[in-house]
């Protein structure tokens, strides 16, 4: 009886979306800036004359981009808004060669990650005003790392992560801009390989502020 009264409830739900939503399609593009946020300073654990490195994460945010496809369902003053994005992100990471002539003098490894994203917004819509809040589930596609060409070491990346986006935006005529902020919910990598060393402990989440503009069509 139960269960009849879910799938009843589900159906009711259902139609009143089709009938009562609106249901857009498009096309959005932009730029994100973000950054990895860990406070951990790492250090070579069995360092040589050729191989005593110190590694660390600056505080600012480098620039990307990304590209992909929206869609809207408006009920009333609500909306949920998937999307999926091809999402190119890039981060520094602080290198220091214990053993050069210049041990405190960085060198900025830069890391680049390409990711598939599919955010999930739920929010609140006034006029052409609308504020949100939602998952994220990240997939890595590719990443490259000049650290592994100047230490030998890699970053080991995770091949899925959960975060979560909150912003706002505006909705003008076919138009979508969208200011969000992104935060990780689960780590993006789980250390730094060593080689033979093994592997050496790292958190990193990511931060991104993400601005897109779509067109609906």
């Amino acid at each position: 009886m139960k269960s009849n009264r879910f799938v009843l409830l589900a159906l009711l739900l259902t139609f009143s979306t089709v009938t009562f939503g609106q249901v857009k399609f498009g096309i959005r593009g932009g730029i994100n800036t973000s950054r990895l946020r860990s406070d951990d300073v790492i250090e070579t654990p069995n360092p040589t004359s050729t191989s005593n490195y110190r590694i660390t994460i600056p505080k600012y945010a480098l620039i990307g981009y990304h590209v992909g496809l929206i869609s809207q369902i408006q009920l009333f003053n609500f909306y949920i808004q998937p999307e999926a994005l091809y999402t190119v992100t890039r981060n520094n990471i602080n290198v220091y060669d214990l053993n050069s002539a210049n041990p405190d003098n960085a060198d900025q490894t830069i890391q680049t990650l390409n990711r598939l994203d599919f955010p999930l917004m739920l929010g609140l819509k006034a006029g052409a005003f609308k504020a949100g809040i939602g998952p994220v589930l990240t997939f890595l596609v590719s990443d490259d790392s000049d650290l592994e060409r100047i230490t030998d070491y890699d970053l080991r990346w995770n091949k899925a992560s959960v975060g979560f986006q909150a912003g706002i935006g505006f909705d003008i005529k076919k138009l979508a801009i969208d200011l969000k902020y992104e935060g990780s919910l689960s780590k993006i990598g789980d250390g730094i390989n060593l080689g033979e060393e093994g592997t050496m402990d790292f958190n990193p989440r990511i931060q991104q502020v993400i601005l897109s503009i779509g067109l609906f069509f």
